[in-house]
């Protein structure tokens, strides 16, 4: 088990969500975006669940975001909605496809889903949020 494998294997299960394919899956919150849609992760938080004599287990939190750049045209709006509802279901899905993440956590599970809307940049973007959560026993050895 290895954090960067945890990295990894997020990057490759979104890269596989296919409703809607997306321009690219970034790592890092971004502060830019030049096309949509797109879908990013990053480390939100990271916890220590327990501990016994010789190691410490753990949860991290991340965030996946998937961002849309807001049309002005009304038919093209009312049909992101069904994009974004997709977008969520193919994460969700993908995620729990692989719950031990290629054998780099004990267990992983994704949150509840909101959207709503930021400004990057003076630009709108849709967007869905998924807290994803990674649990790792035995992650962190304690030396006496």
């Amino acid at each position: 088990m290895t954090r960067a494998g945890v990295l990894n294997t997020i990057d490759t299960l979104l890269g596989s969500v296919s409703d809607p394919t997306f321009a690219a899956v970034l790592r890092g919150e971004p502060l830019l975006i030049p096309t949509t849609p797109i879908v990013a992760f990053w480390l939100t938080q990271h916890e220590e669940d327990f501990t016994t004599l010789g190691d410490a287990s753990t949860t991290a939190e991340f965030t996946i975001r998937c961002y849309w750049r807001m049309p002005t045209a009304q038919d093209v709006r009312e049909s992101l909605e069904l994009e974004v509802w997709n977008a969520i279901a193919g994460i969700k899905s993908a995620l729990r496809g692989d719950a031990a993440l290629s054998g780099n956590c004990t267990d992983s599970r994704p949150g509840f889903a909101s959207t709503g809307y930021i400004d990057l940049s003076g630009i709108t973007f849709k967007v869905a949020s998924i807290p994803f959560f990674v649990d790792i026993y035995g992650s962190e050895t304690i030396t006496p």
